[in-house]
C-alpha cells in the first residue's frame, strides 16, 4: 500500500512540473534594454540628424510640465542600441507631440503632405501624417493612403500650447502615445523617426517623450 501511495504521488509530481514546465515556455519573458524621459538630458544612443546633413544641437526643451526630446522638423531621430540580449520580438512605445500648424493629408504650396515615419533596422513601421487643423484630415493611426480621418484621430490628449506658430494658443499641440511590436532578433535595434513637414520648424515641428524599449521572447 506504501509503495502504491508513493508511485501514486510520484506520478502526479511528475505531471506538475510537466505542467509548470509547459507553462513556463508559453510565458512571454521580458526586458527593458532602454527607457528615456529627458529629464536629465538625452541619452547618447539617441542622435538627430537634419535633412541638409548637420547634426542637430541641444534637442531637449520644457514642454506640457517637464523636458522633451525635440523639437524637430525635417530631421532623422535615430535611437541605436547595441548587443541587446537575445529575443525574438521587440516592444517600443513614446509619446509623440505634434507642434503647430500640421496639415495631415492637405497639398500644400511644395505639393506633399505632412508625412511622419517609423523604420526599425530600415524596415517601415509605419508612414502617416498628422494634423492640428479642423479643417484636414490625417492618415493617423493608419498608413498615409485613401483613408482619411479626422483631425487628431487617436490622440491621447490635447489642449497644450503650440511652440512657436501657436504658442499663445491653448491647443497648438496634439500628444499621441505611439506603441507597437515587432518580430526582430537582430543583436542591434536601430528605431528611426523622420519626417517630411511642408512648412518650416517655427510653422510645425515634433517632440517625443518617454521613450521604452523591450526585447521580448514567447
Amino acid at each position: 500500500m506504501y509503495r502504491l501511495q508513493r508511485y501514486s504521488n510520484l506520478c502526479i509530481l511528475g505531471l506538475l512540473v510537466l505542467l509548470i514546465s509547459a507553462c513556463e515556455k508559453n510565458i512571454t519573458k521580458r526586458k527593458k534594454v532602454f527607457f528615456e524621459d529627458a529629464e536629465d538630458g538625452v541619452a547618447s544612443e539617441i542622435v538627430a540628424i537634419h535633412r541638409d546633413g548637420y547634426p542637430v544641437g541641444r534637442f531637449v526643451r520644457p514642454f506640457g510640465g517637464s523636458n522633451v526630446i525635440g523639437n524637430f522638423n525635417n530631421t532623422v531621430v535615430t535611437i541605436a542600441l547595441d548587443s541587446v540580449p537575445p529575443h525574438n520580438m521587440i516592444y517600443v512605445s513614446f509619446d509623440l507631440y505634434t507642434h503647430d500648424n500640421w496639415e495631415g493629408l492637405h497639398i500644400g504650396q511644395y505639393g506633399l503632405p505632412d508625412v511622419w515615419n517609423i523604420r526599425v533596422n530600415d524596415q517601415y513601421q509605419l508612414s502617416t501624417c498628422f494634423s492640428n487643423s479642423p479643417i484636414y484630415e490625417q492618415s493617423y493611426p493608419e498608413w498615409l493612403g485613401p483613408i482619411a480621418l479626422p483631425a487628431r484621430s487617436s490622440a491621447v490628449s490635447r489642449g497644450y500650447p503650440g511652440i512657436c506658430a501657436l504658442d499663445t494658443l491653448a491647443d497648438g499641440t496634439t500628444r499621441y502615445k505611439i506603441v507597437f511590436s515587432r518580430p526582430h532578433t537582430e543583436k542591434n535595434i536601430v528605431i528611426q523617426l523622420n519626417d517630411a513637414l511642408q512648412g518650416p520648424i517655427c510653422d510645425r515641428s515634433w517632440s517625443i517623450d518617454n521613450v521604452h524599449i523591450e526585447v521580448m521572447n514567447n
